[in-house]
């Protein structure tokens, strides 16, 4: 199943917004719209069934187990690469029960796309917000 945007910010899909940020000149510094544009689509291609909703903040994309408004995200996803590098962020929310204290994230970076997507697959199971699914349960098994 795609990835939905949430309700909030619905008059324009994540893909028009991401779109957004890709550079028009040819020696711009920094291009974030180019591999948000390429977490989208894995995050498509990877989940079949699993909904997801994506909330934007600036170029942060926050991903969320439902669409009510007033609810808390699991997962924050940021990219950004130029000439000079390749960069993949990605922080999760420690469950409620395993949290050493209130807020507590892990926080992860990476160079390249393919561990990335790991990452991507870590932080989805370990966030506990999509507890007792089948389809993550067999991509994070996979990974293992």
């Amino acid at each position: 199943m795609p990835i939905i945007r949430r309700s909030e910010q619905k008059r324009q899909t994540l893909e028009d917004f991401y779109k957004e940020f890709i550079p028009k000149a040819e020696n711009v510094y920094q291009d974030v719209g180019t591999p948000m544009l390429e977490v989208l689509r894995v995050l498509n291609e990877m989940f079949y069934e699993t909904k997801i909703y994506g909330l934007t903040s600036h170029a942060s994309l926050l991903l969320f187990n439902n669409d009510e408004e007033d609810s808390d995200y699991f997962i924050v996803i940021n990219a950004c690469q130029s000439n000079y590098y390749n960069e993949f962020r990605i922080e999760y929310i420690i469950p409620e029960n395993e949290r050493p204290w209130e807020g507590a994230i892990i926080q992860g970076v990476s160079g390249t796309f393919k561990e990335f997507e790991k990452m991507i697959i870590i932080s989805i199971y370990n966030s506990g917000g999509w507890k007792n699914n089948f389809e993550i349960e067999n991509l994070y098994q996979k990974i293992k």
